[in-house]
């Protein structure tokens, strides 16, 4: 299994981030982390270069973040990526959230930094990771002509969106998301398994209720969760969505576990 999209750099581990890689270690074959902003990128790289073999790293800009960041701050982050463009293997996340943030020229802006990571996955010749929250048909607009892979992560979007995205060979990610909703339920069910990731978006949306913080160790829950709804054992289901990801991250050249 492969956690496809977290965030291990959260404060939420400062006091145990070991453990919880070491508890990831033994149900896992890797885990992907996403930065979200320069600071988030230095944290997750650092993760990486202590374990090399296992954790992954993302960099984009998160659309709740994109407000916060000026055009040249902006530009320095994109040029800090490509500088240590060696070390990650996706761009994202990044894209439009239309739930949290409702104003046009705001929304407006988000699709614009959608295209500027398009274009520098693009150049880079790297996946791009999208956050599309209420907005997947906006994303889907601006990646139409997409030359790169891309997923859709943490997705909870109609039955008819995800044949849209998934016609276009772009790839959707479920997180405990699946577990609650029985219409998401149904899509899954729909969707060409060679395009299924899993993904914990950890800390947040844990599948176990008691524990609030969720951590990739749990993505078993969400993975077994989809076998039943796929028809299949879990060990298969692992397998499918484990090989998936190594397709769209680019990791088939090293070693499973």
């Amino acid at each position: 299994m492969i956690d496809a999209h977290c965030h291990l750099y959260s404060d939420k581990y400062n006091h145990d981030l070991e453990k919880v890689i070491r508890q990831a270690r033994e149900r896992l074959a890797a885990v992907v982390v996403s930065a979200i902003d320069s600071e988030s990128l230095g944290k997750s790289l650092a993760i990486r270069r202590r374990h090399p073999d296992f954790i992954y790293v993302t960099a984009g800009i998160h659309p709740r973040k994109i407000a916060e960041i000026g055009d040249e701050e902006r530009r320095q982050f994109w040029h800090a990526v490509g500088r240590v463009r060696s070390e990650i293997v996706a761009v994202g996340e990044v894209g439009p959230d239309f739930h949290h943030i409702r104003d046009a020229q705001r929304q407006l802006r988000q699709l614009l930094v959608l295209e500027e990571a398009l274009a520098h996955a693009e150049q880079w010749n790297l996946p791009l990771v999208v956050h599309a929250r209420q907005a997947e048909a906006a994303a889907l607009e601006v990646l139409s002509r997409s030359r790169v892979p891309v997923m859709f992560h943490c997705f909870a979007g109609s039955s008819q969106i995800a044949k849209e995205i998934t016609a276009r060979g772009f790839y959707l990610s479920f997180s405990a998301l699946l577990l609650a909703y029985p219409a998401l339920q149904e899509t899954a069910k729909e969707v060409p398994v060679e395009r299924i990731l899993t993904e914990t978006d950890s800390p947040a949306l844990s599948p176990r209720p008691r524990q609030a913080r969720n951590e990739p160790a749990f993505v078993e829950t969400i993975v077994t969760h989809l076998a039943k709804l796929l028809q299949c054992s879990p060990e298969k289901a692992a397998e499918i969505t484990e090989a998936n990801a190594r397709r769209f991250y680019g990791l088939e050249g090293h070693a499973e576990k």
